[in-house]
């Protein structure tokens, strides 16, 4: 007598010649991944913190000004007085400016401030202008590095 073969039934789930796992392999093992993970995220860590201690977070030269009027000299000038706040014999550069009506820049003067033994002084600079200015400020200040280190 001839054996039969076993037939699978038409609504059986599950096929009997390959499971899910023969056919489209395993699932990938998350302890990979978890290592990965956390490898990235200690580099990160360690980036920021090399980033806040060298990038001038301790900037030891800190220069600080204020502004403190201006007075017209006629329609080509004007004298800008400003104070300035450092370190004591620290060479310091200001960028003095002009503006007019419309914002626009009419006169600009860099301005090397004299190496004092004080920490703040008043400077007093005359700014030649291209067109009638109604605004003066100090842009920036910075100290000279090149100086610094003499």
């Amino acid at each position: 007598m001839p054996q039969a073969e076993a037939v699978d039934a038409p609504g059986d789930p599950a096929p009997a010649a390959q499971s899910l796992e023969d056919r489209y392999g395993t699932r990938r093992r998350a302890s990979f991944d978890r290592r990965f993970a956390w490898a990235a995220a200690a580099l990160l860590v360690a980036a920021g913190i090399a980033f806040l201690l060298f990038s001038g977070w301790q900037q030891p030269n800190r220069v600080a000004f204020q502004d403190i009027g201006f007075t017209k000299q006629g329609e080509t000038s004007l004298d800008m007085k400003f104070q300035v706040t450092t370190e004591p014999n620290t060479p310091v550069a200001c960028a003095v400016e002009a503006l007019n009506t419309s914002k626009a820049t009419v006169g600009w003067k860099i301005v090397e401030l004299p190496v004092t033994e004080q920490q703040s002084h008043t400077v007093t600079t005359r700014v030649v202008v291209t067109n009638p200015a109604t605004a003066a400020s100090v842009r920036d200040c910075w100290v000279i590095e090149d100086r610094a280190a003499e």
